[in-house]
């Protein structure tokens, strides 16, 4: 790698890395970058999740230690997406990309309207109580779109863990963290049995989303749920936009 390519991989990598842990759709920025380095396409989508892979897992370490993620919920949360997921990656590979991108931009401008309501948010002497028959089949669904089409998952995570379970927007970027590493380590496993990956650029932009998910996180806890909804809201139409072909 040139030193222009490390320079280009870290710095989209520390913009995607905060914009993933606040949002989400940093894919929309480091997965171009990588191709622009000269990844093959499929290469490239591969090789993002390894960033995606470090990101995750130090957001996750992060709020753990901060007492805003619970473990055991993450993982009963996570695993009816995990199943989603591998049906998704076989749906993906049906549907064409100009399809994915009308696709997910309209899901990303209804996700943008769910952002203006402020559903009631649980406490322990007010629990919000959805029946697991709600909670299941809505993250399955997420998953398969996660294995369907990565970028862009964060948001619908988003949306589900703040009305499905009832979260203030701290701790559902915590639990969204830690499901979107379930994802990930699931996704990471399959692109390196079949070699899909380039592990040296992953690393790097690894280490580039690992800054850039430290300062997500501490923007997080610091600012409160109030200034994450309006990263989301930036978020979410800048890549809604994009998908889009403005720019």
């Amino acid at each position: 790698m040139s030193l222009i390519t490390v320079a280009a991989l870290l710095v989209a990598g520390i913009i995607a890395g905060f914009i993933n842990t606040l949002a989400g759709g940093g894919s929309l920025l480091t997965i171009p970058v990588l191709i622009f380095a000269g990844l093959p396409s499929p290469v490239a989508n591969a090789t993002n999740r390894v960033a995606i892979f470090m990101s995750c897992a130090t957001a996750s370490g992060q709020f753990y230690h901060k007492k805003q993620l619970d473990i055991g919920e993450g993982i009963r949360t996570g695993i009816p997406g995990l199943f989603g997921a591998v049906a998704g990656a076989f749906l993906a590979s049906v549907l064409g990309r100009q399809v994915f991108d009308k696709v997910l931009a309209v899901v990303l401008v209804l996700v943008l309207l769910t952002m203006f309501f402020k559903p009631r948010v649980a406490t322990k002497e007010n629990p919000k109580n959805v029946s697991a028959w709600l909670q299941i089949p809505a993250f399955f669904f997420i998953g398969v779109y996660g294995g369907f089409i990565q970028a862009g998952v964060g948001f619908l995570l988003i949306t589900a863990i703040t009305w499905v379970i009832g979260h203030d927007l701290v701790k559902t970027n915590a639990l969204k963290m830690f499901i979107t590493l379930l994802f990930a380590t699931l996704s990471l496993a399959i692109f390196a049995f079949y070699g899909k990956i380039v592990w040296s650029y992953g690393f790097v932009l690894g280490l580039g989303n690992v800054a850039g998910t430290w300062l997500g996180v501490h923007f997080a806890i610091k600012r409160g749920a109030e200034a994450i909804r309006w990263v989301v809201v930036a978020a979410v139409v800048a890549s809604a936009l994009h998908l889009l072909g403005a720019f």
